[in-house]
């Protein structure tokens, strides 16, 4: 094939997979839209809409350019896929998290108490100038997570209540990395017990001074916070779930990034396309018996 016919080949391959790409990423970020506006669904998982139907969009954008990617020969098709489907589906997680925390409700107040537990649901973000956590009834839980074969997850969750709001806990999740081949049991167990030691308690520091939280939706897996936060005894007895309200303790900037979000999308495109180019113009990639048809 000659290079000039190679170039015009290469050129509709990308053309037509950025097309679908944009096309896509439009038509998701206005069902994140509307499914964050109107609250749809509110039982699934944040997890499902942030990664797991990125990922289904993304083989939706191999099975949409199956008949471009036929123009390669068969050794390099699965390649070319494979690109396709990590750009497409780091492109459609990143516009979903664009979406969500540009859709983000922040809801500012001087003293919680000024709001009902309702209201507090309402929002996705809180920011309160002062509060008083109560924390002579904080709670731990300790959680261990498998990452790898190689690597194991050491969660603490810890919760605490607030003494002038009944039913409102403050959260917090800390992790810490281990290597599990480089460690034998009685190491793990140790670092284990130590990080445990080292933790437990600390939500009594960092509480006092929290200013910004994110509410827990049901969306959100909070199963571990709900564990703690009935278990939990309180100055106000026992709290009904329904009127459960957790708050996870955040940082102020932490809805502030998605800008860094647009940036990773664009980065996505340019790396993803560089590739294919590369690769789409390279010496017997393309299949040359198919484009003669």
């Amino acid at each position: 094939m000659k290079s000039k016919e190679r170039k015009i080949v290469v050129c509709k391959i990308l053309g037509k997979t950025l097309l679908c790409v944009v096309a896509v990423a439009m038509a998701f970020a206005l069902i994140m839209f509307a499914w964050e506006k109107y609250d749809w669904l509110p039982f699934v998982k944040s997890m499902i809409r942030g990664l797991l139907i990125p990922i289904l969009l993304g083989g939706l954008m191999v099975f949409l350019l199956r008949r471009e990617v036929d123009a390669v020969k068969d050794k390099w098709k699965s390649f070319v896929m494979l690109v396709i489907f990590l750009t497409s589906t780091l492109v459609f997680v990143n516009v979903g998290i664009v979406v969500q925390e540009a859709c983000a409700k922040v809801m500012r107040v001087g003293s919680i108490t000024t709001l009902s537990n309702e209201e507090i649901k309402g929002a996705d973000y809180l920011q309160i100038e002062s509060i008083e956590p109560d924390t002579s009834a904080c709670n731990y839980l300790f959680d261990e997570a498998l990452t790898s074969r190689k690597h194991v997850n050491f969660l603490l969750y810890q919760v605490c209540p607030l003494k002038d709001k009944e039913g409102v806990f403050l959260c917090t999740r800390t992790k810490e990395t281990h290597s599990r081949w480089m460690s034998s049991k009685a190491k793990l167990q140790q670092a284990k017990t130590d990080f445990i030691n080292r933790e437990k308690g600390s939500i009594k520091s960092v509480a006092p001074s929290a200013h910004f939280f994110k509410v827990l939706h049901q969306s959100d897996h909070f199963e571990q916070y709900q564990t703690l936060a009935d278990s939990c005894i309180t100055r106000h007895g026992a709290i009904r779930p329904e009127h459960l309200v957790l708050l996870e303790i955040r940082q102020p900037g932490s809805i502030e990034g998605w800008g860094d979000n647009v940036l990773y999308i664009f980065c996505s495109l340019l790396v993803g396309f560089s590739v294919l180019t590369i690769t789409l113009m390279g010496t017997g990639v393309m299949n040359e018996a198919f484009l003669k048809r």
